[in-house]
């Protein structure tokens, strides 16, 4: 288990780094055309940054319900296939879809993606991710004291318990992200 919460680890700051510095991502329209953008996260991790043609649109963390890997959700007009997450934004639902060279790209995505936006959401409303994979009430405190932290020259440090990785780890496998 120390090896696998090891390699979590290097996933996640590996992720970081190359959302930091910009990530050249393709997103599927409705009509099935890829587009070139460049997406990044912010120094604080809590602001996705998608750049095209000029045009920047600032996603904040907070405002992602959920990310679905794959052909899920199912109705829509995009033509899905498993290389494929769609972003959940709030607060009317609206959809982005982005698709990815392979498999891993897109797990690593759908799984960073979420952690980031389910620690924001745990910090903001008092909650923290439980053994079951489900929210807990009243884990504030822990945001606060060491669970995930940022120092003063914007580093921003993830742990990951042995419980909770085998969450995500799940979550990953499972190829899909329901909504918070």
């Amino acid at each position: 288990m120390a090896d696998q919460i090891k390699q979590a680890r290097k996933v996640i700051r590996d992720f970081v780094f190359e959302m930091r510095e910009g990530k050249r991502m393709m997103v599927l329209s409705p009509t099935g055309q890829l587009k070139a953008t460049t997406c990044s996260l912010n120094k604080k991790l809590n602001t996705f940054r998608i750049v095209r043609a000029g045009k920047i649109r600032r996603i904040p963390l907070t405002d992602i319900q959920g990310i679905h890997a794959g052909m899920e959700p199912e109705g829509l007009s995009t033509p899905l296939d498993d290389l494929c997450a769609t972003v959940v934004v709030a607060p009317d639902g609206q959809l982005v879809t982005f698709r990815f060279e392979h498999i891993n790209a897109r797990d690593t995505f759908v799984m960073c993606m979420m952690l980031f936006a389910n620690s924001l959401a745990g910090a903001q409303e008092g909650e923290e991710w439980a053994e079951d994979g489900n929210w807990e009430e009243g884990g504030g405190e822990q945001w606060a004291e060491g669970g995930n932290d940022q120092d003063d020259a914007g580093h921003f440090t993830v742990e990951i318990e042995e419980a909770g990785f085998g969450a995500l780890g799940s979550v990953a496998a499972a190829g899909r992200v329901d909504r918070l």
